[in-house]
């Protein structure tokens, strides 16, 4: 093997071990959030000590995949999805982490369809 061809194949594993190990820890969540009305913006956050960041998703309606670290699964973990739309009270939802790894588990994906009440009402 040519010392380019080694070098290459060096980096390739590497790489391969790096990606592998960063992601290991992560699972894959299915998420399909619905708001009445649509257009709502959505955050979540894992909340293992104080002050964690809410992490944007997007705009309902809302289908897709995000990774959470598998300490989110945790007993003393709380998982917080939120939906705002201005005009309107924020909705929230929220589980320990083992609720929502069993509520996962039951259904195969997060499946929240929220109907969010007009502010001052």
């Amino acid at each position: 093997m040519s010392p380019i061809k080694r070098f290459l194949y060096c980096i390739s594993v590497v790489s391969a071990a790096l990606l592998f190990s960063s992601c290991a820890s992560k699972q894959a969540i299915n998420v399909k959030i619905h708001t009445d009305p649509e257009g709502s913006h959505i955050v979540y956050r894992v909340e293992n000590n104080l002050d964690e960041p809410w992490i944007y998703l997007g705009i309902t309606p809302y289908q897709g995949v995000t990774l959470m670290d598998s300490s989110a699964f945790e007993e003393d973990s709380m998982i917080s999805f939120k939906v705002m739309r201005h005009g309107y009270l924020d909705q929230v939802k929220q589980w320990t982490g083992v609720q929502f790894l069993e509520e996962y588990d039951d259904e195969g994906l997060l499946l929240w369809t929220p109907r969010l009440v007009k502010a001052g009402q």
